[in-house]
């Protein structure tokens, strides 16, 4: 196992700044523990902490309150071309929070913090001895002017408070979260501080971290002379932590070669660092929020929830008498009447105990996802699929999201974390835009063109198929790439070769226009086949989409496989590449680490680390305890579980082996799980470059810049903009252009995008 190829499963938080910044739930530590609740006890119980902690650093670290010390400080910044960045803030809105302080830092200097907006946490009046924002601004021009490296963490937060609190325009150089994401996507955290801990410091030391001191108090309160210490600190170690990422993301470094980290520093320097300015105009443009259409939607939808709440309701009335009788029998049930239908706990009490109805699914014995409820079956099961639909729209969407709406603009200026899943695709939150179901177009209409501009949407066509075949291709073999460069539809392709029925049978429409049902079938049927694959869902899904028997699904699949041997290649391709080196890669050489797919089926282990003191082993007094399994035994309780065919049969082995001090761990689900990511990992990665890719070039654009275009949102492999309704011509046509090159250098093929103008996001019917 690499230096960065840790076993552990990924901090699944968005790339926001630390608690300090926000009202988050702070993790619990004794170091941390927060006493009373008044403004002056926590000042007290913060200064008593960052003294403790910090208080060696008051001779390392200064503050910086006149404007020649500034001056003379980023003087010495340009001298050494680098300058370490973090900022202090009221709150996470870069757009609405008031920036507090700037921590700088640079080699041969001392760290330092320039405050701006501290005030009295007695008086409420602003504190002396600071800078303004006007004097910050023209010494921080002079960096960007400069063009120095800028190091930080989370820059996106960082350059948007600078943008929009102070006036400032900067590019980062160097971003240490998403070098960490990219050195270990699977890395446990996201905070500076113990990223900083693990790798600068050998996990030595402590973290430093006083969430909970500042959780119900804004960083302005907090005094200048305890601040500096905590803000002056981060400048510092970001620096250190980019000092120690460096040589692992320069393409020539001999640290870099060695850890064949070559195509990953390719993928931070061409991609990743250039995206975060298109994430951050992304950000801050918002998209435009019409009051009168979610009107219109929250009666509609609240009106439609209450149906299918009646529904229920009625379904349930054939079960009354079950349910009193088991309220009466379990008084402590937590059973309410009515029951609850968005409870979780009474659900699984009404479905498994008082309708006795049997599990059916082995994860989730006594789950009520909408998964379960559809395998299920019963009529108030489907019911409640329904129901658990609408009351989602409606508290996710059509409800909630006017709360989100800046005031100052009426527009929503969601969140975008650039490395959002493992994969390096995007996500998005506060709010989550990219969720609102494809089957409920109508919510997209809450959002609108600014007055005078049209909205536009380009997606690329069949990105994932394309990304595939320039895989293959890269790997020697062709055949889908040539499918390509011959002008032909790849599904109707492999729809043809597998059925082995002319092309043109297999396309959706005949020459005349009109639709051919037989062809669209084929069409459709290859079309899942792949996409299956390509996204790692098994037989049984793929059957279950096609509605045909796993039998035939699995006919379907082994005759495109006969047809385009390329694609069965690619996913034992992926498989290997797995288990021999615990990662894949994308078509840039973006990693996905999967550790878990070489893991063992079993794995054993003493319940006390050591071998029970019994006759289960024989062993003289004079020899080491024994703390591994031996394979003898191992080898039995294999053989016993190798036989075993049902879930109960093999979990009687394993409570068994309890008994005798051993713990039995089944790794099948970790590992189907990594088997499933081997080939999504690679397409979806892929295609996250591509989209990447084609933002970088869409912000660079001069010629879009000048007739007014800006990007507002990426949805996936979507991206949408807006622009003046006089340009609209021109711009969708541009759009196209470069989204089509930016993915065309990487893929070495014709993709083509398509762009639809329109007055809001989706103007079809719901």
């Amino acid at each position: 196992m690499g230096l960065f190829d840790i076993p552990k499963r990924p901090d699944k938080s968005n790339d926001l700044k630390v608690a300090k910044k926000s009202n988050r739930k702070a993790n619990k530590s004794s170091s941390t523990v927060r006493v009373g609740n008044s403004t002056l006890q926590v000042i007290s119980n913060i200064k008593a902490m960052v003294e403790k902690n910090l208080g060696y650093l008051r001779d390392k670290y200064i503050v910086i309150s006149d404007i020649d010390t500034l001056h003379n400080y980023i003087s010495a910044c340009i001298d050494n071309n680098i300058i370490s960045i973090d900022t202090e803030t009221t709150g996470l809105d870069p757009m609405l929070d008031k920036i507090v302080g700037i921590c700088i830092y640079t080699p041969n200097q001392k760290p330092a913090y320039v405050p701006v907006n501290h005030i009295s946490y007695v008086t409420g009046a602003r504190c002396s001895n600071q800078l303004t924002e006007k004097e910050c601004k023209a010494e921080f021009d002079r960096i960007a002017e400069a063009k120095i490296d800028i190091i930080m963490f989370n820059a996106k937060f960082d350059i948007r408070v600078m943008r929009n609190q102070i006036g400032v325009y900067m590019t980062c150089t160097w971003d240490c979260l998403l070098a960490a994401r990219l050195l270990n996507e699977n890395e446990p955290t996201n905070r500076l501080k113990e990223l900083h801990k693990k790798y600068v410091m050998g996990g030595k030391g402590d973290a430093f971290s006083f969430d909970a001191l500042f959780k119900g108090i804004t960083f302005d309160k907090v005094p200048i002379d305890v601040g500096y210490l905590y803000a002056a600190h981060d400048a510092e170690i970001t620096y250190e932590l980019y000092d120690f990422q460096k040589p692992y993301l320069t393409a020539d470094n001999e640290i870099c070669i060695n850890s064949s980290l070559q195509d990953v520093a390719w993928v931070f320097t061409n991609i990743e660092m250039p995206c975060i300015e298109s994430c951050c105009d992304m950000e801050d443009n918002g998209i435009e929020f019409d009051f009168e259409v979610q009107k219109k939607l929250s009666e509609k939808y609240n009106k439609l929830l209450r149906e299918k709440q009646a529904l229920c309701y009625t379904l349930l009335e054939n079960y009354q008498d079950d349910i009193d009788k088991y309220i009466v029998k379990h008084p402590n049930c937590k059973l309410s009447n009515p029951i609850n239908l968005s409870s979780p706990a009474q659900l699984a009490v009404l479905i498994y105990d008082v309708m006795q109805i049997e599990p059916v699914d082995k994860k989730s014995p006594r789950g009520t996802g909408e998964d379960i409820l559809k395998k299920i079956g019963t009529k108030f099961c489907l019911a409640l699929v329904d129901y658990k639909k609408v009351s989602k729209l409606v508290s996710a969407f059509v409800d909630s999201l006017s709360d989100y709406v800046n005031p100052n603009d009426g527009r929503i200026h969601c969140n975008l974390n650039q490395y959002g899943a493992d994969t390096g695709r995007m996500s998005c939150s506060n709010p989550n835009l990219q969720q609102i179901p494809s089957h409920t177009k109508d919510i997209r209409h809450m959002f609108k063109a600014t007055g005078g501009y049209v909205l536009m949407s380009s997606d690329f066509s069949q990105q994932e198929p394309k990304t595939l075949a320039a895989m293959c291709a890269q790997a020697g073999d062709s055949q889908l790439l040539d499918t390509f460069l011959a002008g032909k539809d790849l599904y109707s392709e492999i729809a043809s070769k597998s059925f082995n029925v002319p092309y043109e049978d297999c396309k959706e429409f005949r020459p005349d226009g009109t639709v051919n049902h037989e062809g669209k079938e084929r069409r459709t049927q290859a079309k899942s086949i792949l996409l299956g694959i390509l996204y790692g869902r098994g037989e049984k899904s793929i059957a279950d989409q096609l509605k045909v028997s796993e039998k035939k699904a699995h006919e379907i699949k082994s005759s495109v496989f006969k047809a385009f041997p390329a694609i069965s290649k690619f996913e034992q391709d992926s498989k290997d590449m797995a288990y021999e080196l615990g990662y894949v890669t994308t078509v840039c050489g973006r990693k996905r680490r999967l550790p878990d797919y070489s893991l063992p089926e079993y794995e054993f282990n003493y319940i006390n680390g050591v071998a029970p003191d019994d006759d289960l082993l024989d062993f003289d007094d004079e020899e080491e305890l024994i703390t591994e399994v031996p394979e003898n035994i191992q080898d039995s309780y294999l053989r016993q579980l190798n036989r075993a065919y049902s879930y109960k049969a093999k979990q009687t082995i394993i409570d068994k082996a309890k008994e005798n001090g051993i713990t039995i761990t089944c790794n099948s689900l970790k590992i189907a799980d990594a088997e499933r990511q081997c080939v999504n990992a690679r397409i979806q990665g892929g295609a996250a470059d591509l989209t990447k890719l084609a933002l970088i070039d869409l912000t660079h654009n001069e010629e879009l810049k000048s007739l007014g275009f800006r990007l507002l949102i990426p949805v996936h492999d979507e991206v949408i903009a807006e622009c003046p309704e006089e340009n609209a011509k021109v711009c969708a046509e541009l759009l196209a252009k470069t989204m089509s090159r930016a993915a065309e250098k990487i893929l070495k093929m014709p993709i083509k995008c398509d762009v639809e103008v329109t007055k809001c996001w989706y103007e079809g019917s719901g």
